[in-house]
């Protein structure tokens, strides 16, 4: 069983590039007391913990803009890994463009698919519609 008040930092595998909303539910949850590894996928979070590599793997399972997310639900009943704690973060997007740039005359949307999913309402009522396109960090 895995000491969570030892003095020695927790390794903590989320999913994402550092920054990520994952890494800052994790701070949060740990008081800043965890050191936290980025993983590239879900499955890498999972497996650095079952191969002993992070102690703890930190990840989104319900998400109130978006709903489940199903693929960690999965993972969980796969692996023989199990939920020993939770938290919520408020999750809080900002619309990027470059200098000069009017809401008019953007046609495309570049984000992670969570993210896409988050913000669907805004963009479903982008005046001329807008092309939403998938990138993972």
């Amino acid at each position: 069983m895995t000491n969570f008040n030892s003095t020695t930092p927790l390794n903590v595998a989320f999913q994402g590039e550092p920054g990520a909303y994952s890494e800052a539910a994790l701070f949060e949850y740990f008081s800043g007391k965890a050191a936290a590894v980025s993983k590239a996928r879900f499955e890498d979070v999972f497996d650095a913990v079952e191969d002993g590599t992070c102690q703890l793997g930190f990840i989104p399972i319900e998400n109130s803009l978006a709903g489940s997310i199903h693929r960690n639900y999965d993972l969980l009943r796969e692996h023989n890994l199990h939920i020993v704690g939770e938290t919520t973060l408020r999750v809080r997007h900002c619309l990027i463009a470059a200098p000069g740039a009017s809401m008019d005359k953007i046609t495309k949307v570049i984000s992670h698919p969570q993210a896409l999913d988050q913000c669907r309402g805004f963009l479903n009522r982008w005046e001329g519609g807008i092309n939403a396109e998938q990138v993972y960090d």
